[in-house]
């Protein structure tokens, strides 16, 4: 357990730049309102695809916040998104700043 919250923390370093809520996932950060767009979008590519993987699926939507573009040229895309929705998923706790991933409350 201890080396899940370690990992857990690797992975989403902390941040301040203003007072709203950011998100981090190693070299990325995203404003928590773009992750929440992230997750409808994730929502409806997991019902839709089933031959490709859903970051290829995801990444080629116009509908796909700018700054997530950088995610898709990654070759952690597939990863990076998987724990963005972990965060979306639990987005009432990153708003309260209680998950290691979101900073900028004050």
């Amino acid at each position: 357990m201890k080396a899940i919250a370690i990992v857990f923390i690797i992975f989403f370093l902390f941040v301040c730049n203003s007072g709203s809520v950011k998100v981090v996932d190693g070299d990325f950060t995203f404003s928590l309102e773009a992750v929440k767009k992230l997750k409808d979008l994730m929502d409806d590519v997991q019902l839709k695809s089933s031959r490709m993987s859903s970051s290829a699926v995801l990444c080629a939507k116009p509908a796909l916040p700018e700054e997530f573009r950088a995610v898709c040229q990654s070759t952690e895309a597939g990863m990076v998104f998987s724990r963005l929705k972990t965060v979306a998923d639990q987005a009432d706790i990153c708003e309260i700043c209680a998950m290691a991933a979101c900073t900028g409350c004050f």
